[in-house]
């Protein structure tokens, strides 16, 4: 990072339970702002008393890089577009953010049928297609003007590059500075929780469904590699223990996949079997949550033949290796 780059976080509220989202100003050659928080009253005042302070108004930025589609980091995207301001995401976010309704029954029949496989209640699953549609209202819709190149460098802030970082989301964009050890990392990485790695449709009109889980640790394994030293992530404070946080949040998925595995024993589960004995506090209130963690931690354990998966009825069933059944 050139001496005249400089970092300016600002933390706005949510009404989600993950709690304040981070946006940054970042102002170097140009003035760039990373997330702009939901779409609610209270998070746009605040937004635009912060870059206020900074003598900065929407129209004021160069350009305006969003990490991901999550409402609570891209909400108010399509006002900072409609000042003027060039948007920046990587191009898997355009189904997710330009309100596409082809895609939007897509993701709600892919929803609709994957609960279903996954012995969800019926009333249950409705339910989730409820809350999804109630989180596109803290977001309006919009195109990006530009879609990132990984590798390619962040315009105006010498040294910094795009990092594609998929796992929590399938557009997740981060970005990097090798020289300084700078990572501003949306929600790839988080100090006080282990982001989930939610279960996603996949590309419009294919079957096979994204391995989120899969897709996280690989990306987590690849920031192992990377010079971490400070981190600025989407929720919490900068961090600097990236490495042992990292080897931190593999190590408690191996340990839940391991749970699962016992789980099992000698009975073939749902997924939502899974789900009630895993978080019987929990499963109702957060069902979309718990279900892509089981699901993902399966996907773990399938991916290592570690247990196996059938089907009956329409309904997926999962077991030890070996099992008898």
């Amino acid at each position: 990072m050139t001496k005249a780059d400089t970092i300016i976080p600002i933390t706005l509220p949510t009404p989600f339970d993950v709690g304040p989202v981070n946006c940054f100003l970042l102002k170097g050659e140009a003035v760039t702002l990373i997330d702009s928080g939901p779409k609610t009253h209270e998070a746009r005042e605040l937004l635009l008393a912060s870059l206020n302070e900074h003598g900065l108004k929407f129209e004021d930025l160069d350009q305006y890089i969003c990490t991901h589609y999550h409402p609570d980091h891209a909400g108010l995207s399509k006002e900072i577009q409609e000042a003027g301001v060039q948007t920046i995401m990587l191009k898997e976010a355009v189904p997710y953010v330009s309100g596409n309704s082809e895609f939007l029954k897509w993701t709600e029949s892919f929803y609709t049928k994957l609960y279903s496989h996954f012995g969800v209640p019926d009333s249950f699953g409705r339910l989730e297609l409820v809350k999804l549609k109630k989180l596109r209202s803290y977001m309006s819709t919009f195109t990006p003007d530009l879609t990132a190149l990984p590798g390619e460098a962040v315009p105006g802030h010498s040294g910094f590059i795009f990092l594609k970082t998929p796992g929590h989301a399938p557009d997740h964009l981060a970005l990097y500075h090798e020289e300084q050890g700078i990572f501003i990392g949306g929600d790839v990485l988080l100090p006080h929780i282990s982001s989930n790695a939610l279960l996603e449709p996949p590309a419009l009109y294919e079957t096979k469904r994204p391995k989120t889980l899969l897709q996280y640790r690989e990306t987590l394994k690849n920031l192992l590699t990377l010079n971490l030293r400070t981190v600025y992530p989407g929720h919490g404070e900068p961090f600097s223990n990236a490495s042992e946080l990292i080897q931190k949040r593999l190590h408690d998925q191996e340990e839940r996949a391991k749970t699962i595995e016992n789980l099992l024993g000698q009975d073939s589960l749902t997924v939502f079997d899974l789900c009630v004995r895993l978080f019987p506090k929990l499963f109702e209130r957060q069902l979309g949550l718990v279900v892509s963690e089981v699901a993902g931690h399966l996907d773990l354990l399938l991916d290592e033949n570690r247990i196996m998966k059938d089907e009956n009825q329409g309904l997926f069933y999962f077991s030890q290796t070996g099992a008898i059944r």
